[in-house]
């Protein structure tokens, strides 16, 4: 029987990311400032997660444990809006857009604007909204799969989405459309599907959540992972993917730089993935 008592490789990343904010948060600004109890809660929380489950062997009661690694994730996703302020962490805006004038001449926000039309950010907004489906949609697919199988791809996302929001902690940025607004003259404007971006955007960002780009980040890890499991996925997504990281700089949520530290990411933790028991190879 499979060894099911230690740790899986998700739940150290999230752990150590958890655990050392926590800790960083309980040393800078106190046990009860709002940003050190929602990571006591989220160390809490999978602790109890883990230690309850931890030896557990069923399918379901290993599925659930899986499916935590999904609440624990938002939760981290979410941090950088009080963990940035708490910590008095300098918002790095002007250095990106440095990086891009540099690079490009102009970061892509502001060069596209000229072409900005209600039919195109309609569809850039569909390209952006992709993402939250494919994210989601995968990781509810995949707990409906064999346990191996679901497991694979949550250790793949879940052990790279922490090194992302490392990035966000330390290089904290808010994106064109927030740090430079008076650089466009007029705003973005197209139909349904733009109004709900809108309000996904609004509600669900992380407002420091620029450098690296996770829809870049972990697209790459998405597609990666369908390449070998799921490659009729792979070829829908594949298209879409483009037109996706398109959007995040026509949309102006990000500058150019984001997107290629995105790539760079990946790379890096693709690089470090590999030796690990993965696809079509048992799983302690």
């Amino acid at each position: 029987m499979a060894d099911v008592s230690r740790p899986w490789a998700h739940e150290v990343a999230q752990g150590l990311l958890a655990l050392g904010l926590w800790v960083t948060l309980l040393l800078r600004v106190g046990p009860l400032h709002p940003a050190t109890l929602l990571l006591a809660g989220v160390v809490a929380f999978q602790l109890g997660v883990v230690l309850a489950l931890r030896g557990a062997s069923s399918p379901l009661w290993r599925k659930l444990r899986l499916a935590s690694a999904y609440a624990v994730a938002l939760a981290l996703f979410s941090a950088p809006k009080v963990v940035v302020p708490a910590l008095g962490l300098t918002v790095r805006d002007e250095v990106l857009l440095g990086i891009d004038r540099a690079l490009l001449g102009e970061t892509p926000a502001v060069s596209l604007a000229p072409y900005a039309r209600p039919w195109l950010t309609e569809l850039m907004s569909a390209c952006y909204l992709s993402y939250h489906l494919y994210f989601h949609g995968a990781l509810a697919w995949a707990l409906l799969q064999p346990v191996e199988k679901a497991r694979r791809l949550f250790e793949w996302m879940f052990t790279a989405l922490p090194a992302g929001i490392i990035g966000y902690l330390l290089v904290p940025a808010r994106g064109p459309l927030a740090a430079m607004a008076s650089s466009f003259e007029s705003p973005l404007t197209g139909g349904a599907l733009t109004a709900v971006n809108d309000w996904v955007v609004r509600n669900g960002s992380a407002v420091y959540d620029v450098f690296p780009s996770l829809h870049v980040f972990m697209t790459c890890v998405l597609l990666d992972h369908d390449r070998r499991e799921h490659p009729l996925r792979f070829k829908g997504m594949l298209p879409v993917a483009v037109g996706l990281m398109a959007s995040t700089v026509y949309l102006r949520y990000h500058y150019a730089i984001d997107l290629l530290a995105g790539f760079g990411w990946f790379l890096v933790a693709r690089r470090w993935w590999s030796p690990l028991p993965s696809y079509g190879r048992p799983m302690p």
